[in-house]
């Protein structure tokens, strides 16, 4: 027998020889060993994440020092609705606006909406008309008496007003007693004649009105009860 046979001849007894069993333990250790060490590695230096609360929704709520009647006959208040596709989201898109704001995207967010145009209607027909026997169809309480003298102080000079504004509607707050209606509208109203309905000479350029209003529903019908400008 030469060599080369005696070198690489072994028994099962011989030391050198690891069963496959051991083999396969050592490596299974040695893998945990790893997933431990990077587990607690990764819990030492993975950076804290924080997810912001919701802001609040933030409803108008008018205060005695805010108060102000509608500005609808000042130079520089006939209404534009807003379209379906301004005021309507898309079907399954609830937009949002700052501050809480949204659009109206229910059967009574829309009953709102409607009830607040048709305000705005009946506001400019009694400014070039100068009557005001329609006022009590859509608002009442403090709403109501402003706007009955503002009337009564455009005929006193004279004037009539021809109302001229572009709205931007949200809503604040909808309950099926109450709503908050913010409208930042583009103001582009003018004097006119109270008789001939020819439109007055005025320098006073066009302005952004912010101003929120409050309607309650009063005997089943939506009307404005107060109107409060904001900066």
């Amino acid at each position: 027998m030469d060599e080369q046979d005696v070198t690489h001849k072994t028994t099962d007894n011989d030391p050198r020889k690891l069963s496959p069993w051991l083999v396969a333990a050592g490596i299974l250790g040695v893998v945990l060993l790893g997933l431990l060490a990077a587990f607690a590695l990764d819990r030492r230096f993975r950076q804290t994440v924080t997810v912001e609360p919701p802001l609040p929704v933030a409803a108008v709520v008018p205060t005695s020092a805010s108060r102000t009647q509608t500005p609808v006959a000042t130079p520089g208040v006939t209404t534009t609705p807003v379209s379906s596709s301004a005021a309507t989201p898309m079907p399954g898109v609830t937009p949002t606006l700052p501050g809480g704001l949204r659009l109206a995207d229910s059967p009574l967010d829309r009953e709102v909406q409607a009830a607040y145009l048709r305000y705005w209607d009946v506001l400019t027909e009694a400014n070039l008309s100068l009557d005001t026997s329609r006022f009590p169809e859509v608002m009442a309480g403090r709403e109501l008496a402003q706007a009955q003298q503002q009337v009564e102080e455009l005929k006193a000079k004279g004037k009539a007003a021809k109302v001229d504004v572009e709205h931007r509607i949200a809503l604040a707050k909808v309950t099926p007693d109450e709503a908050v209606v913010a409208d930042e509208y583009l103001n582009k109203s003018v004097y006119v004649d109270p008789v001939t309905k020819a439109e007055l000479k005025t320098t006073s350029p066009p302005i952004v009105e912010k101003l929120s209003f409050t309607l309650r529903k009063i005997d089943g019908q939506w009307k404005v009860v107060e109107a409060v400008r904001h900066d």
